[in-house]
């Protein structure tokens, strides 16, 4: 298995400590797999201990023999319950009233109050999360390369879809066959998502009017899927001619995740839903001129709005009424919805290397979701986009 290079993770704990150094901050405790796997480039059952000035620790509850054997860029010590954990702390030089960083967005409440217990228990703990969240909307040449490689085997996987599209085959049959092929061209089978209770599974393979289904998901598109338990994405309704059948999947090389959507459909489509794409071309082509480093999100968020009442469709622009999600676009990387968001609130200005999935779609009633997506890099220029399957809707003769 490919590794992370050491200076990647190097400078990213670098940047870590300075960061914990300017908010007043003597330890960053990490626990959480993606942050993990960010400045170790590992994942484990433990934490990894960064003082603002030293070297850092991965104390590791388990496993003991795949460290031993892969290697750690960070010295090991093992510990088996929050007594250890506290003493191995102690031994770092941690002082009695040392300022203590955990990542509280994530943290279990159980965990934080044990933590703070038995390990923390004079300390001051302040909330670390947006200080990592912040550092990893920012993408290295590395971290860009792997969302490049996730990206072509996406168009890859969806290679396959024209060939298999037929009337009568059920929504959870192209879901498969579409997973089964990302899976043989490497994709780790797991995108993680940060968000409590946001889940997802490869993502949504929807036509006609189940596109306009909305999930417990805070995503624009839902879908009933195939139980209660796990009420989005595909479901056992067969495509039909005549509807929109989107593709809107994930797809993750060595923890980086790309989000795309393409639409298809099976011998037409109405005028309707022509005209809807039409728009969301014409919302393309104004985000990527115009998301370029210094652009505040909310404000462009504010204009592609205003682009779409000027064409009259905003009642049916990112959901219906009360389902309506209030974002077009959100960052992508380790996590499936990273910073920055394309949003009316969003604080921070728009940088080179940025990464963001960017998704007008419309829900038009009886007829289903007309929209797509592309994930893309900011530069100096406007939009670099990283997913690289044909533009367009794709109607297959039948």
């Amino acid at each position: 298995m490919e590794k992370v290079p050491v200076p990647e993770i190097e400078a990213r704990v670098a940047h870590l400590q300075r960061q914990l150094e300017k908010h007043n901050l003597d330890l960053a405790l990490i626990g959480q797999n993606t942050d993990l796997f960010y400045y170790t480039g590992t994942v484990v059952d433990g934490f990894l201990a960064v003082p603002a000035q030293g070297q850092p620790q991965l104390l590791v509850r388990r496993p003991r023999q795949r460290l031993a054997t892969e290697g750690s860029v960070w010295p090991v010590k093992h510990f088996k319950n929050f007594k250890d954990l506290r003493q191995l702390l102690e031994k770092l030089g941690l002082p009695r009233q040392a300022r203590v960083g955990l990542e509280l967005d994530v943290l279990p409440a159980a965990l934080y109050l044990k933590l703070g217990q038995q390990v923390f228990p004079s300390h001051p703990i302040k909330d670390l999360s947006t200080i990592i969240r912040c550092q990893r909307m920012v993408k290295s040449a590395y971290e860009i390369e792997q969302l490049r490689r996730a990206a072509a085997i996406l168009d890859q996987a969806l290679e396959v879809v024209v060939d298999l599209l037929r009337p009568g085959m059920t929504e959870l049959e192209l879901d498969a066959a579409v997973i089964y092929h990302l899976r043989r061209l490497g994709d780790q089978g797991q995108a993680r998502i940060r968000r409590w209770n946001l889940e997802l599974f490869f993502g949504h393979v929807l036509s006609g009017t189940s596109g306009l289904k909305a999930a417990y998901t805070d995503t624009p598109s839902g879908g009933s899927g195939v139980s209660l338990a796990f009420p989005q994405g595909a479901s056992s309704k067969p495509l039909v001619p005549g509807e929109p059948i989107s593709i809107d999947f994930l797809a993750c090389v060595n923890g980086y995740i790309v989000d795309q959507t393409r639409m298809y459909a099976l011998g037409w489509l109405p005028d309707e839903a022509w005209e809807a794409f039409a728009v969301v071309e014409d919302l393309y082509r104004m985000f990527a001129v115009e998301a370029r480093p210094g652009v505040m999100p909310g404000d462009l968020y504010h204009r592609l709005c205003e682009a779409v009442q000027a064409q009259g469709r905003q009642d049916y622009f990112m959901g219906i009424g009360r389902e309506r999600v209030r974002f077009i676009g959100h960052g992508v990387g380790l996590e499936a919805d990273e910073f920055p968001l394309l949003s009316a609130h969003f604080p921070h200005a728009l940088e080179t290397d940025m990464v963001m999935a960017f998704e007008p779609k419309f829900f038009l009633p009886e007829i289903g979701m007309i929209g797509q997506e592309d994930t893309g890099r900011i530069t100096p220029h406007g939009i670099e986009w990283l997913t690289i399957t044909p533009p367009g809707i794709l109607v297959k003769p039948i």
